[in-house]
């Protein structure tokens, strides 16, 4: 590995990470984040440079080598996410795996709003590539789409700034009315807004486009696109082509050619708007600086939380420190979900949230007799960050806004050390039980 290393650094790792710690060393500052993104780095790089910071970030998506750090970013969606860094992170590591914590620019989430799905007649097309594109897939894709087109099919093509096909394909356009060719630009989201499908590669361009519910034709261009590709095309939310080098312009035209005459269901669009909603970077953010200072507030569940919530509650440690600690099935979560949703009279469940609207956690009221009883759950990626008494003070201060008299319960195992601890700070009463340790609020 170390030859392997040494051809990306520029040097051997190990010269590498004492450079690099001198330089920071350098710093007049304290620094609370380094974040390492490089394929070539280890634990054995970030624990030497690692000293310079209080804490350390990485951004990785190979899972292929070990890692020291206190939180790990992997944004896609693969099969399998949730034990593939498992003996690869120290047991305290955080880990944002997933689509939810894609790093997108800040207008995507205030277009996810108001995105419309896309159905019926295909009337405008985005081929998009990225980088220098060296084997021309956007020539490749420009060609096949106009072979099988109607005159009246508008087509933006997007060019990175050190594209070579430039002048191949304004040629084109100049030829061809409804195409235009954009250069250089800041941002894809004007362009994907107005698409009803997209021709791209499957990288991180994916969770732009599903953000905003743009159904796509993916070709992959390296090797750790593969799965990633994959795995969108099982879930419904990308038709993966293939791989560059045996998808030719005859494959693209019969894909597009489907498509163009058979048109779209609004059932594609719909899922790709489901699994990013844009507010990944904040996320992250908040996974960083989130602390027991942190405003929250509380709101009513509503249908758009039922992934979420599922996610939360298969958690290990949940379902470790939960009564029933089998894992929960989607159509059982289902049928519990929507029946509480419902049902304001025998159940409140509400969603806590930072400022930001990042969720943190969620606390549900059920209805029992004389009482409500009180269940909570942190969002695994921000559990140790001392916000567990916060999370229930904000959904407390929600219920007794709506119900002043209501007297609320909870029942905790006697091992949950941290949610026995929040109970009694919060001036609930303990009584022993055979179900645990039943916690009561004053009237």
């Amino acid at each position: 590995m170390e030859s392997d290393r040494t051809s990306s650094l520029g040097a051997a790792s190990s010269a590498d990470a004492l450079e690099t710690l001198a330089a920071l060393s350098a710093i007049d500052a304290a620094i609370d984040w380094l974040i390492i993104d490089h394929y070539s780095i280890d634990a054995e790089w970030e624990t030497v440079v690692g000293e310079a910071a209080r804490r350390v970030m990485v951004v990785d998506d190979l899972a292929d080598r070990s890692h020291q750090c206190h939180l790990l970013l992997d944004q896609n969606l693969i099969d399998g996410m949730a034990p593939r860094y498992d003996g690869l992170v120290p047991p305290g590591s955080v880990r944002l795996l997933g689509p939810r914590f894609a790093l997108l620019q800040r207008e995507y989430a205030a277009l996810h709003a108001d995105a419309v799905p896309r159905t019926g007649r295909i009337r405008r097309v985005l081929i998009a590539f990225g980088g220098a594109d060296e084997h021309d897939l956007t020539g490749r894709a420009l060609r096949a789409l106009l072979s099988v087109a109607q005159d009246d099919l508008m087509v933006d093509v997007a060019l990175s700034a050190g594209s070579f096909q430039r002048r191949s394909l304004t040629e084109i356009s100049e030829r061809r009315a409804g195409v235009t060719v954009h250069h250089a630009l800041p941002t894809l989201a004007p362009l994907m807004v107005d698409a009803d499908l997209a021709i791209g590669a499957g990288g991180a361009t994916s969770w732009e486009r599903l953000c905003l519910g743009l159904p796509s034709l993916v070709v992959t261009l390296a090797d750790n696109q593969r799965l990633i590709a994959a795995a969108l095309d099982a879930a419904g939310v990308v038709n993966w082509l293939g791989e560059e080098s045996s998808v030719n312009e005859a494959r693209i035209a019969e894909a597009a050619r489907v498509l163009l005459k058979g048109g779209l269901t609004s059932d594609w669009s719909r899922r790709c708007l489901a699994l990013v909603d844009g507010l990944g970077t904040e996320r992250v953010v908040g996974a960083m600086t989130l602390d027991a200072t942190t405003p929250l507030m509380a709101r009513i569940a509503t249908p758009a939380d039922e992934a979420l919530l599922l996610d939360w509650a298969n958690d290990r440690v949940t379902r470790e420190n939960s009564f029933s600690p089998e894992a929960i099935t989607a159509e059982s979560h289902r049928a519990w979900f929507r029946g509480r949703v419902g049902n304001r009279d025998a159940c409140r469940l509400y969603l806590i949230e930072a400022a930001d609207g990042v969720p943190v956690g969620q606390v549900r009221f059920e209805q029992g007799p004389g009482h409500w009883v009180i269940d909570y759950a942190v969002a695994p990626v921000f559990r140790g960050r001392g916000i567990g008494r916060r999370v229930l003070e904000a959904s407390l201060g929600k219920l007794r806004a709506e119900l002043p008299s209501a007297v609320v319960v909870g029942v905790v195992k006697p091992e949950n050390r941290a949610s026995n601890r929040i109970f009694e700070s919060l001036g609930f009463v303990p009584a022993p039980s055979e179900q645990g340790i039943v916690w009561s609020s004053a009237k």
